[in-house]
C-alpha cells in the first residue's frame, strides 16, 4: 500500500491550503498555555509570553550504553515523574516528553481585577530548577544508588523568556475507519523555545543556565546566584548567566546530597564533540607551517630583487621606477601573507575560548610559539600590543588560565575591559587571585571609565555596569 495519486491530489490540495491561509495570532489571558484539545487544524495560533525550561539527564547516551533496559525503566519513570512534579508545584505544565528531555512552560499569574503581575513566569521557572537540583541530589538518586545497581544521575537546565506560538500539527484519522488513530501534536514556534533547549544543552551537570532576557525580568530574591557567562555550540555564542546547586533552601535539613558519579562519560562526550575542533587545528597548523615556509622564501625573493632593481635604477630612470612598482607590489603580498598567518594564530588562539578541553592538547612551550608569534606578526602589520590582547582576549584568557599564568591573565581582563564594545570576561580563577594580589581596583577603574565616557553603546551599557558590580562585590565594597 503506497500513496496513491488520488491520495496525492488530495495532500497537495491540502498544503496548497497550509501555505496559503494567513497565519492568525490569538492571544490568551489565563495563567496556563493552551492544550491540544482548544488548538484548530487550521493557521491559527495562540500567542504567549512564557518562561521555557528545558531539563535533560547528563551522558544520557552513555548510561544507557552501560545499563540494562530494565534500570532504563526505573531511571526514566522516575526522572519523568519528578520533572512533572516539580513544574506542576510551580505553577507550570510539561510538555514535549522524551526519555531523557522535558519542557516546562511557565506564564505570568495575574490579578484579573487589577491586571497586576501576582507570580512571574520567570520566577516559576527558577524555582521548578531548584526543585529539580534538590531532588535529583536530595532524593532520586540516593533511590536511584540503593535500588537501581548503584546509579546516579546529573541534569543540565535551561531556560529563556519571550514570545512563543503554539500551534496544531499533524491530521486526524480517517472518518470511515475508527480504528485509525488521531496522530496530532501541538509545537512550539520561536526563538525562545529555541534557545530554552540550546542553553539546556549547554547546561553543565547541575548547572542552570539563563538567558538575559530571564535574569533581567527576576525578582530580585532571586538574582544573587548568578555569574555572567558566554557558551559556544557550533561558532555561536549564547550569553547569560549560570549558577550550580542552586538548592531550595531547606536542602541542608536533608543531609548530605548524592552527587553523580564522575564515571569520565562526560570526558568522553567532550573529546567526542572537540575531534571536528582538533582537526582543524592541525589543518590550521600545517597550513601555518606551510606559510611561514613561503614567507621565508618571499622575504628571500624581495631582498634578491631589491639588490637587481638597485642596480637597474642606478643605470636608468625608467628602471627605477619599474623597479619601485615591483617593489610595492611584493611588499603587498608580503604583508598580505602577514595578515594571513596572523589570522591563522588568531584562529588557534581563541579557539581555547570556544573549547577549553583542547588547550590541554599542546604544551605550553607550543602556545607560547604560537602567542609570540601572533605578537611578532601583529607588531610587524602595525597593531599595539593592546589591540592585539584586545583581538586574542578570551583566548588568551583561557590560556594563561590553564597554565595559572594569572597575571597575564587579569592583564589581558583589564585589556578588554577598556576596549571591548560587547561584555567583559570576568574569568572566575584570575578574579580571585587578583583580589587575593590587591589589583581588582585597575578593573573597576577600566570599567569606570567606560561607563563615565559613555565609549560603550547603550544595549551593552547594562552588560558593562553588572561587571562592574560583580568586580566590586568581590572586592567587598
Amino acid at each position: 500500500m503506497s500513496l496513491s495519486k488520488s491520495d496525492f491530489e488530495k495532500l497537495n490540495e491540502r498544503l496548497k491550503k497550509i501555505t496559503e491561509q494567513k497565519v492568525e495570532e490569538i492571544d490568551i489571558a489565563t495563567d496556563y498555555p493552551p492544550t491540544i484539545e482548544l488548538l484548530e487544524d487550521n493557521n491559527k495560533t495562540y500567542s504567549i509570553r512564557a518562561a521555557i525550561l528545558f531539563v535533560d539527564i547528563r551522558k544520557s547516551t552513555y548510561l544507557t550504553e552501560t545499563s540494562q533496559a530494565k534500570s532504563m525503566v526505573k531511571i526514566y519513570r522516575s526522572f519523568m515523574r519528578m520533572a512533572v512534579e516539580c513544574v506542576r508545584k510551580n505553577g507550570g505544565v510539561t510538555r514535549q516528553f522524551s526519555g531523557d528531555r522535558i519542557m516546562g512552560v511557565f506564564l505570568d499569574t495575574i490579578n484579573s481585577d487589577t491586571g497586576e503581575i501576582i507570580a512571574k513566569a520567570v520566577d516559576k521557572a527558577i524555582e521548578t530548577a531548584r526543585c529539580l537540583q534538590t531532588t535529583v541530589d536530595y532524593s532520586l538518586n540516593r533511590h536511584l544508588k540503593n535500588n537501581v545497581n548503584g546509579k546516579t544521575i546529573e541534569c543540565g537546565i535551561g531556560i529563556d523568556f519571550g514570545k512563543v506560538l503554539v500551534t496544531q500539527v499533524g491530521m486526524y484519522g480517517l472518518e470511515h475507519d475508527e480504528s485509525k488513530e488521531n496522530e496530532i501534536d501541538c509545537v512550539w514556534v520561536g526563538n525562545t523555545t529555541n534557545h530554552a533547549s540550546k542553553y539546556s544543552d549547554l547546561a553543565s551537570g547541575g548547572e542552570i543556565f539563563i538567558s538575559e532576557s530571564v535574569y533581567n525580568n527576576l525578582s530580585d530574591s532571586y538574582k544573587q546566584v548568578w555569574t555572567e557567562a558566554a557558551k559556544y555550540k557550533g561558532s555561536r555564542a549564547f550569553l547569560g548567566y549560570i549558577t550550580s546547586n542552586y538548592y531550595l533552601d531547606y536542602a541542608e535539613e536533608l543531609g548530605t546530597p548524592t552527587k553523580a558519579e564522575n564515571d569520565h562519560a562526560s570526558e568522553i562526550d567532550t573529546y567526542g564533540q572537540l575531534a571536528e575542533g582538533i582537526k582543524e587545528i592541525e589543518r590550521l597548523q600545517q597550513k601555518l607551517i606551510a606559510r611561514e615556509k613561503e614567507l621565508a622564501i618571499l622575504e628571500e625573493q624581495l631582498r634578491r630583487k631589491n639588490e637587481l632593481y638597485a642596480t637597474e635604477c642606478a643605470q636608468a630612470k625608467e628602471g627605477q621606477k619599474k623597479a619601485r612598482a615591483l617593489q610595492l607590489l611584493a611588499e603587498k603580498n608580503l604583508r598580505m601573507l602577514k595578515e594571513n598567518y596572523f589570522s591563522l594564530t588568531y584562529k588557534i588562539i581563541n579557539f581555547a575560548h570556544c573549547e577549553p578541553v583542547y588547550v590541554q592538547s599542546f604544551s605550553q612551550e607550543l602556545w607560547d610559539l604560537i602567542i609570540n608569534k601572533a605578537f611578532t606578526l601583529g607588531a610587524q602589520l602595525g597593531y599595539s600590543d593592546a589591540e592585539i590582547k584586545s583581538k586574542l582576549d578570551c583566548g588568551l584568557i583561557a590560556i594563561y588560565r590553564h597554565y595559572e599564568l594569572y597575571e597575564k591573565a587579569y592583564d589581558v581582563i583589564v585589556t578588554m575591559a577598556e576596549t571591548n564594545t560587547v561584555w567583559v570576561n570576568l574569568d572566575g580563577a584570575t578574579l580571585k587571585w587578583a583580589k587575593e594580589n590587591y589589583k581588582l581596583y585597575s578593573l573597576i577603574n577600566a570599567i569606570e571609565r567606560r561607563l563615565v565616557n559613555y565609549t560603550v553603546s547603550y544595549e551593552h551599557r547594562k552588560t558593562f555596569e553588572q561587571a562592574l558590580q560583580t568586580v566590586k562585590a568581590l572586592r567587598g565594597f
